[in-house]
């Protein structure tokens, strides 16, 4: 017969099996918070499976999986098994060292958009002070005539002159310094940009293929087709996302064009030492020195159907000594026009 000792020694495997087969279905059941290493938080959820590369959690909202990579260290050494957290580690090493470069280069970016801006600030102070001390030279100084017209031709040769249109004279080593800054500032904003308009081009076109899918299966779809109903409702629903995708899309576009437009480099250009304005032909004249070196700046919009074009005109001028001078501001030299003398490059 056999002895206590050892039917308690043979007992004892099976007992511990079920122990821990018990206490491992209480820790899976018992509701906890997680964390991962991007500070994204999981709420009273609770730990429905472990994977070899992860734990599948269970909350009201619904089933998903966070994997090891993403969690910290004391999370991982908890649920995972021994011989995958060495995999594990270098995995989550990698993903460490990525989010710390991201933010390495986000502070990087903020510190030179932040800098940026303060040079802007102050370009902008001193080119109201230029402005302000080239107008008091401007009043004793020696002056000659700037005359020109403002019009703009369509690709079938219609020419349209446009009246009402403010032309300014600026200081041109005040206007440099501040273009140097402005431009500084639109690069860093447009590389700041950068991303946010890839990354909603790409969803864009994601919704737009699976748009398309939906269209051809509803194209395709029999009409007793019991799945009919469903394949419309999946193309509505994929439709709308797909609005919602190209909008989305737009938007961060046009907030990044904007850095490359007239309208940010016009924005900020105020206190002229002088303007004038153009009549019902687009004429204009204006009083300058017939010293020194000065920039005229000019800015028109046009209803063309139910668009509107905008233009903007960025010349620099100078009569070295003479008592009139023609410049004429139309599509030849337009900030977005290539091969010519306008001192910024725009793409609107």
């Amino acid at each position: 017969m056999e002895s206590k000792e050892a039917k308690s020694a043979r007992m004892t495997p099976q007992k511990t099996s079920i122990a821990i087969i018990t206490m491992l279905c209480a820790s899976l059941a018992f509701a906890d918070d997680f964390k991962t290493i991007n500070d994204k938080e999981y709420k009273n959820v609770t730990v429905g499976r472990v994977e070899p590369d992860g734990l599948v959690l269970r909350s009201k909202s619904g089933v998903l999986k966070v994997y090891f990579s993403e969690l910290p260290k004391e999370v991982v050494d908890k649920w995972l098994p021994p011989e995958d957290k060495e995999r594990i580690a270098a995995k989550r090493a990698a993903e460490e060292k990525r989010i710390e470069a991201q933010n390495a280069a986000d502070r990087e970016r903020a510190e030179k958009e932040k800098n940026a801006e303060a040079a802007l600030k102050v370009a902008a102070q001193q080119l109201q002070t230029a402005e302000e001390r080239a107008a008091q030279r401007y009043q004793s100084a020696p002056k000659g005539k700037l005359a020109g017209q403002i019009f703009v031709s369509t690709i079938v040769g219609q020419s349209f002159k446009l009246g009402a249109v403010p032309v300014g004279l600026f200081d041109r080593k005040a206007i440099d310094a501040f273009i140097a800054a402005e431009k500084i500032y639109a690069d860093i904003k447009i590389q700041q940009l950068r991303p946010s308009v890839d990354a909603a081009l790409s969803v864009e076109e994601q919704a737009e293929a699976t748009r398309e899918y939906w269209f051809q299966s509803k194209l395709h779809s029999d009409y007793n087709d019991p799945n009919r109903e469903t394949v419309r409702q999946s193309y509505d629903q994929a439709d709308q996302a797909a609005g919602r995708a190209r909008d989305e899309y737009r938007k961060m576009r046009a907030s990044r064009d904007f850095y490359y437009s007239g309208a940010f480099y016009f924005g900020l250009l105020v206190n002229a030492i002088q303007t004038a304005e153009t009549d019902a032909d687009g004429k204009f004249a204006i009083q300058v020195p017939q010293t020194g070196t000065f920039v005229i700046a000019a800015q028109a919009k046009r209803s063309v159907g139910n668009e509107v074009e905008y233009y903007y005109w960025l010349q620099p001028v100078s009569l070295d000594g003479q008592q009139q001078l023609t410049q004429n501001l139309s599509n030849n030299n337009l900030t977005n026009a290539t091969g010519t003398s306008s001192l910024i490059k725009t793409q609107d």
